[in-house]
């Protein structure tokens, strides 16, 4: 293990393997701050898709979807007026957390379009690579292990997709991530806030922006 994993070893995950990257030594701990920042907020996202998409997938195969929120059942049985809230909301908890750039420049907040979520693999296994070389800007490359990573099982929403999958004859034991992302971060204040976002296919070198995050 280098020193730089060593360091990092307190702060995150084990399965997170965090490597620095042309990042003086006098910005290291902004670089692990932006890294921290990043990580908490895709885990956070990541268990909101998986959620998401369990809702929708209950939504197409029962006709509808219950939840409950803040005390409130709801029940939805539309599946477009569930997209447009379910769109708001991801808009809603990723805004604090983006600079007002990105925000002009979304076409939408389209997120749980798959399952699992492409950032289910903070929890599994991955690699954040990180290069700070000043006080208000960080790039983050995301990428996850390669092979298939195991489904969390103990996560009711999880369990009931894979059972579902298994019930129509599909092998849903692993998933295979097959994307990696690149994330600029800008500081504002004392807070790091995303500013661009790009997605690549994991064995690709092109990157294309996404306009939807």
């Amino acid at each position: 293990m280098n020193r730089a994993k060593k360091e990092a070893a307190g702060k995150f995950a084990p399965e997170l393997n965090i490597l620095f990257r042309d990042t003086p030594e006098k910005l290291r701990p902004l670089a692990e701050e932006a890294a921290e920042a990043l990580s908490a907020l895709l885990r956070e996202l990541a268990a909101m898709e998986d959620k998401a998409f369990a809702q929708y997938t209950r939504l197409c195969r029962q006709g509808r979807a219950v939840e409950f929120r803040d005390g409130e059942r709801r029940e939805f049985t539309d599946i477009q007026a569930w997209k447009e809230e379910n769109e708001a909301r991801f808009a809603a908890f990723l805004d604090p957390h983006c600079t007002q750039k990105l925000i002009l420049q979304r076409r939408g907040c389209l997120h749980a379009a798959q399952f699992p979520s492409a950032f289910s693999c903070l929890n599994t296994g991955c690699e954040l690579a990180v290069t700070v070389k000043s006080g208000t800007r960080a790039v983050i490359w995301l990428t996850p292990d390669g092979g298939s990573v195991p489904f969390d099982l103990s996560n009711p929403d999880v369990r009931y997709l894979v059972e579902g999958a298994r019930r129509r004859g599909h092998s849903a034991v692993t998933h295979s991530f097959f994307q990696k992302f690149r994330f600029t971060l800008k500081r504002e204040g004392e807070d790091w806030r995303l500013d661009e976002v790009f997605v690549s296919g994991l064995h690709e070198d092109r990157w294309r922006r996404d306009f939807y995050f």
